[in-house]
C-alpha cells in the first residue's frame, strides 16, 4: 500500500505591525517544513491585499495596528475569502480578546508570548479546518 502523498506546505501569510516581531515570527515559522511563509504585512488594508494575492491559508493577525486594526481587517478578508483562516496574536490576555476575536471571524487566539512549537500547532491545527481554544 502507497503512502499518502505529503501535503504542500500551509500558506501563512504574518501582520504586526511591529517589523521585530514580524521578523522572528518569519524566522521561527520557516525553520518548519510544513509552513510556508507567504508574505509579511504590517497593517489591515496590506494583510487583506497580500492574503488575497498569495493565496494566504492561514494568517497570523495582529489586533492593534494603526489604520484598519486587526479585528476589522479579520471581518473584511473573511467576507471576501472565508476559507482563509485567521488567528489572531494578542499581548493581552482574558477571555474578552477571543470573544471578540471569534465575533470577528477568526478561528482562535494566541498569546504573543507563546512558544514555537504551541505556534506551529495552533498554524496546522487551523489549517486542518479546527478551531483554537486560547492557548495560554
Amino acid at each position: 500500500m502507497a503512502s499518502p502523498e505529503p501535503r504542500p506546505p500551509v500558506r501563512v501569510l504574518v501582520v504586526d505591525d511591529h517589523e521585530l516581531f514580524a521578523a522572528a515570527l518569519r524566522m521561527y515559522l520557516s525553520r518548519d517544513d510544513r509552513i510556508r511563509v507567504v508574505g509579511v504585512a504590517s497593517s489591515g488594508q496590506e494583510a487583506i491585499d497580500l492574503a488575497l494575492a498569495e493565496g494566504a491559508e492561514v494568517v497570523l493577525m495582529d489586533i492593534f495596528m494603526r489604520g484598519m486594526d486587526g479585528l476589522e481587517a479579520t471581518k473584511r478578508l473573511r467576507s471576501i475569502r472565508p476559507e482563509t483562516r485567521v488567528i489572531v496574536l494578542t499581548g493581552l490576555s482574558g477571555d474578552e480578546v477571543g470573544v471578540e476575536a471569534r465575533a470577528a471571524g477568526a478561528d482562535g487566539h494566541l498569546q504573543k508570548g507563546s512558544v514555537h512549537e504551541e505556534l506551529v500547532d495552533a498554524v496546522l491545527r487551523v489549517a486542518a479546518g479546527e478551531a483554537l481554544g486560547p492557548i495560554q
